[in-house]
């Protein structure tokens, strides 16, 4: 984890993030928050959101109970700046892969595709925790798709101007609707990947997308 970053990071506070050296003081604060980073990632990925306490995450972690307050309300809040972090990370695993694939609007949508099947794959237990059938993560499941809308649909927006979709599609209406199968395709997928080949799952929603 970069401590010093350019660019806002919801698992780091504002004052860890200024781009200028860390002092004695800041680099003991920043390495604890790694620790209860890392140690509630782990956490939350063997025993869930409900089965898992700050207390256990701050033992996991090396430090006392309290310290854990000191970095984040509660466990919730940990486990929020984790998610969002990872839906930040994914965005830009998107996009990278997008601009890679070159103009043509297809090689863009697989290439989208393929990149979310593959870091659901690789996040599978943040993934059912989020947005599996438990509902552990409460209403983090709807926080996370609103902050994926409007991107979506401006991207539909667009293919609708261009005439690469149909011309009858309400844009936000649209991406509402992907936004839905994608996340319950994801979680019922990394629930049992034996379920269908991810090659068939990427090729299912590519030809589902209303971009043509």
């Amino acid at each position: 984890m970069n401590f010093s970053t350019s660019q806002p990071d919801p698992l780091w506070p504002a004052d860890l993030q200024t781009g200028e050296p860390l002092g004695a003081a800041a680099r003991s604060r920043a390495e604890t928050r790694r620790r209860l980073i890392e140690a509630g990632t782990e956490r939350f990925a063997r025993d869930g959101l409900h089965g898992t306490t700050s207390t256990q995450i701050a033992r996991a972690a090396g430090v006392a109970a309290g310290t854990f307050y000191l970095h984040f309300a509660d466990k919730q809040a940990l486990f929020r700046a984790i998610a969002f972090d990872t839906l930040a990370r994914l965005r830009d695993r998107m996009t990278t892969a997008a601009d890679a694939a070159g103009g043509d609007v297809q090689r863009q949508l697989r290439a989208r595709m393929e990149t979310l099947i593959a870091f659901a794959d690789e996040h599978r237990d943040l993934v059912r925790i989020v947005f599996g059938r438990g509902h552990e993560a409460g209403a983090l499941a709807d926080e996370m798709a609103d902050t994926l809308f409007p991107g979506v649909e401006a991207r539909l927006r667009e293919r609708i101007a261009e005439g690469l979709a149909d011309p009858g599609l309400h844009a936000a209406v649209a991406a509402q609707s992907l936004l839905a199968m994608w996340t319950r395709v994801v979680a019922w997928w990394v629930e049992d990947p034996s379920r269908a080949p991810r090659d068939a799952v990427v090729e299912t929603l590519v030809r589902m997308h209303p971009v043509h």
